[in-house]
Order: C-alpha cells, then structure tokens, then sequence
C-alpha cells in the first residue's frame, strides 16, 4: 500500500434530527464507556471490489448509503435529560485512496482495512463511518469501510456490506434493487418510549426476574479477578464439530447454533456440578418487519436457562430450541434496567453480581446462515467423525479483548466445512483452561453423534471434571 491521499464527498438529506437512545444503542454505549478511551476492539470493518466503477462512482455510492441510513450521520452525547442521539443532515465523508501491493486482492486490501478500522471513533462529534478505495494504476479495484459499533451491530453492517456490493454491481449509484429501507433509529426510540414499548420491555423484565430468581448462584456470581485482562483465550478450527453439529441438529430438529449451544449449556453444567446451566445469547431482535432491515446498534440479551433431564441428547437438544425461542422473544428492554434488576435480584440471593456467561453467533453473512447442510450417511458418521477429529485446529489467540462483565465468552465464528470458535474465559470461574473447554466439547459432540439415544446423565457423568489423575480416557 503506497502513496495515500484523501478526497472528501458531501452528503445531504432531510433535516437534523434528535432522540432519546434505542435500548441497542444503550447496551453498547455502556459497553464503551467501560473501555479505554482509545479502545477500538468493537470497530467493524468490510471490503468489496468496485468491478468497473470509477472513483466518483464508489464515493457516490458510499455517499448514498450515508444518506439512506441515519446511524451512519449520528452522533451520540449524554445530556441532564439523558443519552441521546443527533442525526446530521449534511456533512462530509473522507475517503483515503491509496495504491495496493500486487497480488490477491483479498490480502492485499488487508493493510488498507486495517488503517480505517484503527483509533476509536468520535463518537460525540466525528462521522461513524471511514471510507478507503485501494487502486492498482490509479484505478478503483476495491472500497473498504470501517464503522463504529454504535452505528452498527454486526447483523446491520452486514446490511451496509450487502447494500454497497448491490449497488455497485447495479451502477450507476442506485436504490432501485434494494430491498424497502426499514425505520430509523430515532422511529425506533420513539416506539420504545411509547405504551406498546413499555408493555415489551415490562415482558422482558418479568422473563429476566424469573430466570434470575432460579439460576444456579455460579451464573450470576462474580470471581473477583484482580483485572478483566487476565482471561484466557482459545480457538478451535473443527471439521469434526461441524460434522457433529450437523448431525445432532438433524436429529434434534434444531438448527446447528442450537446444537452448539445446547452442548455447551451441558459441558458447563457438568463442569459446575450444577442441574443446568444459563447462557446469555446476542440476539439481533429484529423481529417485525419495520424493524427488519433497521441499520443501527440493535442487539440485546436473551437469557437461556437449559436444565438437564432425564433425556436422551436428542430430546434435550429439541428443548433447547423450544426454550431458546421463548428466551428471543424476551429480550427486548433497557439494558441498564436489566442489569439493575439482576443485580437486586443476585443480592437479595446472597449473592455477589458481576460475571455472566455468553454464547454469541457472530455469522452475519446470508450465504454463512443459510448454507445447505451436508448429507450425514449414519452408517458412515463414526469413521467420518473419526477421520475429522485428526484435523482439528487449536490454537491460543493473543488478544486483549476484556470482554467487560463476562466470565465466559463463547464466539461462534463460523460453521460450514468446518465449525470455528473462539473461548475466552475467567481462570477462576472454570476447572479447566479455554483450551480444554474447547476439546472438551468436541468430544462431547462428537460422542453424542456417533452414539445416538445417549442419555444426558451419560454425557454429564462422562465429561463431569474430575481431579487430575483419574479422567477417562
């Protein structure tokens, strides 16, 4: 990457416009304000080739995104009356424009991303949005764009990125094959203030108050480690897991996200010594249709408590999907009145607050979600499975996310070919290190998929932790 310059667009639509915060955009400011000042670990950032698009025409459509979508041009402040959040009418973009390297084009746009995602966003005064094209001879080959997580949650940049490629595969800079633009995050905010708003958010919690009421102690407890940098991260790269993923999802009749989450509910439960287990999963909430397509910070909490039975894993894997559904339809609130409530409800318990456990499904893409799953032969699974176990990938990522609040952070990074995962966990908190969690539930899964009609108390009992020297084999 050489020779960088920069040009700026103008983008203007409507009037400037101000609200109060959305509960979405109120989960991640309180996740911010938690961070260094310079923290830039929830930036976002995506690239697309231009195809034959000049220079003028990737700013255009950049500019057009800008205006079609409010959260792109908004600014967010803390006033004596609250938080809210300021809609600019006009403004500019800057774009770097800078030579890449020869070579693929999907590393060499790397360093290009790199440099718009890097530093925190103003996110009081600057624009939410970095902009870059990287040319070979002076001509446009590919756009990158960074954005502030209060802009955009991973699902609504995903909508930007879909959007961005669209229009540019249509040219000149166009609407015309998108799909309807949903609600603006100030519509949004006013709907949350409204009467239907507060019966949704009273709903939600009366669901938290519940769960938070029963839950074993060691969910909501805190393990006092002395700094939230002293976690321990792992990643697991697993053929064998997407196989077993695939196969307890057929015959649980539950989708593959449920089938890991479901597994991971049971090995933490075991590992515990607890009857069930309680993850929080990050739903994106967009539930009804003027909320489909909203751009914006729009994820919050549901909270899903799986308690073990005397079932076969199948069965309790076809629960989990029951009671993971109720648990999205209960997640709609005021972060900061759910973390209140939890809170009251923990001590009233005797108990210390402040570490929660996450499952987070973080594949964004239609073509990661919607993929065909293979076709699973039972006669030929346990070698498969056998087969795939040999080429799993663990690895120890060197990161210094903090992960405020969380105890156990279960990132679902990708399940196709193979199924991708990244842990961190508090030492205190788990017997074991985020890289035997990881190879743990591997082998769990994998053991139910090729032993099908395996009781849960089985499992349990299996991969229940035992002092050094006398685990299974």
């Amino acid at each position: 990457m050489t020779d960088p310059t920069t040009v700026r667009v103008r983008f203007r639509e409507g009037h400037p416009r101000t609200g109060p915060m959305t509960w979405g955009q109120r989960a991640i400011w309180e996740v911010i304000r938690r961070l260094p000042p310079d923290d830039d670990s929830l930036n976002q950032v995506g690239w697309a080739p231009v195809g034959s698009a000049t220079v003028a025409q990737v700013c255009d459509t950049v500019r057009l995104l800008v205006e079609r979508h409010e959260s792109l041009r908004t600014t967010y402040a803390e006033q004596d009356s609250g938080l809210v959040q300021r809609v600019a009418a006009s403004g500019e973009i800057g774009f770097l424009l800078s030579e890449l390297e020869p070579g693929d084009l999907a590393e060499a746009v790397v360093p290009l991303s790199e440099q718009i995602r890097s530093g925190a966003f103003d996110n009081a005064a600057g624009l939410p949005v970095r902009a870059a094209i990287g040319l070979r001879a002076g001509v446009p080959v590919v756009v990158a764009i960074a954005a502030s997580h209060l802009a955009v949650d991973g699902w609504s940049f995903q909508i930007v990125m879909d959007e961005l490629r669209a229009v540019l595969t249509a040219g000149p800079a166009s609407t015309a094959g998108l799909r309807e633009r949903s609600r603006q995050p100030v519509d949004r905010a006013a709907f949350e203030a409204s009467e239907a708003g507060a019966r949704r958010e009273r709903r939600t919690l009366d669901y938290w108050a519940r769960q938070a009421d029963a839950v074993p102690a060691s969910m909501l407890a805190t393990t006092s480690t002395p700094r939230q940098s002293d976690r321990d991260w792992a990643h697991i790269d697993s053929p064998a897991l997407a196989l077993a993923a695939h196969a307890l999802a057929e015959r649980g009749r539950c989708n593959t996200a449920t089938a890991l989450l479901g597994s991971t509910a049971l090995l933490l439960a075991s590992y515990l010594g607890e009857s069930e287990a309680a993850l929080r999963v990050i739903v994106s909430t967009r539930f009804k249709p003027e909320d489909e397509e909203l751009v914006g910070a729009f994820n919050q909490n549901a909270i899903v408590r799986l308690q073990l039975a005397d079932e076969s894993t199948e069965r309790f894997l076809a629960r989990a999907a029951g009671t993971a559904l109720n648990a999205y339809r209960h997640a709609e609130a005021c972060p900061v009145k759910m973390e209140e409530q939890l809170e009251e409800i923990a001590r009233r318990r005797g108990i210390d607050p402040g570490g929660y456990c996450f499952f987070n499904d973080i594949r964004f893409s239609a073509e990661e979600r919607n993929a065909p799953p293979p076709v699973i032969d039972a006669s030929k699974l346990p070698t498969q499975l056998e087969e795939a176990l040999a080429r799993t990938r663990l690895t120890l990522p060197d990161s210094e996310g903090q992960q405020s609040g969380a105890k156990f952070f279960l990132f679902l990074d990708g399940l196709r070919e193979s199924c991708a995962l990244t842990l961190c966990t508090d030492p205190r908190f788990l017997p074991a290190s985020a890289s035997d969690f990881l190879r743990e539930l591997e082998r769990l899964m994998v053991w139910a998929a090729q032993h099908p009609g395996t009781p849960v108390g089985e499992l349990v009992d299996r991969f229940r932790r035992r002092p050094q020297g006398t685990r299974h084999a």
